[in-house]
């Protein structure tokens, strides 16, 4: 219950801080927002989120999905700060194509864009912690039925890894926020 009332309070100074003013100049995230935005996906990991396909919201029993999981993170690690993200909400593809910067060497708090081995699509979002023992470790919110025997081993924000070289991590990329 403690931390739904803080995800509330922070959904309520997020909306009443927040200037859309139309002159910005729009930077590369600062590592002090990644970090941020790192701990905030720690928190929604820690409150057991369940995963909810177009899922956005800061209440436990709504769930959310893994761009939801991005925006709010972000959102959230932007509070009383002279920045804002480009958008209010923005699909997988969206971050991936008009709002992130390409990297190959991402710090914790950077974007994971992955999908399916093989193929060149973007379908899926998470954010980066590290890479150790030449694995990648991310915190991402997604619903995996490994099985096909209808119980998802994997439902919701987690904390995970794949190998550095797994086909399904398609780039690494730097949110990009309006100053």
């Amino acid at each position: 219950m403690q931390r739904i009332t803080f995800f509330l309070l922070l959904t309520i100074l997020f909306a009443s801080c927040n200037d859309r003013e139309n002159n910005f100049t729009e930077i590369e995230c600062p590592d002090e927002i990644c970090a941020r935005a790192f701990k905030f996906a720690e928190l929604y990991k820690e409150t057991g989120m369940q995963y909810e396909l177009g899922g956005q919201s800061p209440l436990r029993s709504a769930g959310i999905d893994c761009s939801g999981l991005v925006v709010m993170c972000y959102k959230y690690a932007l509070v009383d700060t002279k920045y804002r993200l480009l958008f209010g909400d923005a699909s997988v593809n969206a971050i991936y194509t008009n709002y992130s910067t390409p990297t190959k060497f991402p710090r914790r708090g950077d974007l994971i864009f992955m999908g399916k081995a093989g193929t060149p699509s973007v379908t899926h979002i998470a954010i980066f912690d590290k890479t150790e023992n030449e694995k990648v470790y991310f915190i991402d919110s997604t619903q995996k039925d490994d099985n096909n025997d209808g119980v998802y081993e994997i439902n919701g924000v987690t904390a995970r890894n794949y190998e550095k070289n797994d086909g399904r991590i398609k780039a690494y990329g730097k949110m990009r926020l309006a100053y």
